[in-house]
């Protein structure tokens, strides 16, 4: 009886998620609907924070999923300059990320130290328990794609700098190595970029060489850093 109790209210959960996701969908406007998602989805974590019911945090991480998808197929497909895009289309999906990203806080809250059963949720296990890796790793590759979308050339490739360094920050704030981790591997693809792509559309060949060399000397001087520091870095990260 207890059980059946419990599978109704699960039940009644995810319809009146579903109910208002699809309000979002069908009610606001188009650009908007990714907006609506995410503010659900900060909404249902907030739930599962102050009321302890982990329910809403796998309605939380569907969210996630469906906001993502949103994004990606409709927001940053408007950006394309095929289309005449609206600062609303921008500022939407601005905002979209905003919020997904705010839901990184009260994941920390929602972490399992422990090891508490998942019945039913064996294979996602990972993301149940530790629920501020994908709240945060979405909105940074999002981030990052609205920045290749939107931006151009060597533009991008500072957005991207400027983003892996705030997420090393993060890092280590938040004391995730994980976060540390990203951020160094998304300077190292910055790194990349501009020798392979960025540094071919210098015209002044005098220019392209010294900017060849620079980037040779920051990619040394930091493989020194890490060789004379290896023990201490490797803690860090």
């Amino acid at each position: 009886m207890t059980e059946n109790k419990i599978r109704v209210e699960y039940l009644m959960a995810w319809l009146g998620t579903a109910t208002l996701a699809a309000l979002a969908r069908f009610e606001l406007p188009l650009e908007a609907v990714a907006v609506g998602y995410a503010a659900i989805l900060l909404g249902a974590l907030l739930v599962a924070w102050l009321l302890h019911l982990r329910i809403f945090l796998y309605q939380a991480l569907v969210l996630l999923a469906l906001a993502a998808f949103r994004l990606s197929t409709y927001n940053f497909f408007r950006l394309n300059e095929s289309f005449s895009s609206s600062p609303s289309s921008l500022s939407n999906a601005i905002w979209a990320i905003l919020l997904l990203a705010a839901g990184v806080p009260v994941c920390f809250k929602l972490r399992q130290t422990g090891n508490e059963p998942l019945k039913g949720l064996q294979q996602a296990a990972f993301l149940v328990r530790r629920p501020e890796q994908p709240m945060f790793f979405v909105p940074a590759v999002l981030i990052a794609v609205l920045a290749a979308v939107k931006l151009t050339g060597v533009v991008i490739t500072g957005a991207w700098a400027v983003e892996g360094v705030l997420i090393i920050f993060l890092g280590f704030f938040a004391r995730e190595r994980s976060y540390r981790r990203s951020g160094l591997v998304l300077l190292l693809l910055c790194a990349l970029k501009v020798l392979a792509m960025d540094m071919w559309k210098i015209h002044d060949t005098g220019a392209r060489y010294l900017a060849m060399i620079g980037v040779g000397v920051m990619l040394l001087l930091g493989a020194f850093l890490f060789a004379k520091n290896k023990e201490a870095l490797r803690e860090l990260l």
